[in-house]
């Protein structure tokens, strides 16, 4: 991954969480509708953020009907270069004090329990 696109703000985290969702390229019209409604942004705001995530390689251009955007980067991608980078800032790399952290501070299940036990042990075997 870019490791532009890896550094996207809050803002630009709003844009691509609508891409995702679509699954199929938008409009910058189809985009702004959407953030105007949920955050009362205005179009040169929007198209701005568009434009970032353009530069970052975080998202491409298609000339359509209109201007249409899709992400150039999918949400798995996204999501697991954040975690390795929490992981090495915050803990040192350690993926254990992670878990540890995780499982610490929040109210697992019993369900949740199992499933990562699960997780650990087929990840474990595959390294075996």
């Amino acid at each position: 991954m870019n490791q532009n696109a890896s550094r996207i703000s809050q803002a630009e985290f709003e844009v691509m969480k609508i891409l995702w969702r679509a699954g199929a390229p938008v409009s910058t019209g189809d985009i702004y509708q959407e953030l105007s409604k949920e955050f009362g942004w205005d179009r040169s705001t929007v198209r701005t953020l568009l434009k970032r995530l353009t530069e970052k390689g975080a998202v491409s251009a298609h000339k359509l009907k209109v201007l249409c955007y899709q992400p150039a980067i999918s949400e798995k991608e996204y999501c697991d270069e954040q975690i390795k980078n929490v992981v090495e800032r915050l803990y040192g790399g350690s993926a254990t004090r992670l878990v540890t952290s995780l499982v610490e501070n929040y109210d697992l299940t019993d369900a949740d329990m199992e499933e990562l036990r699960d997780i650990l042990k087929v990840e474990g075997e595959k390294h075996e």
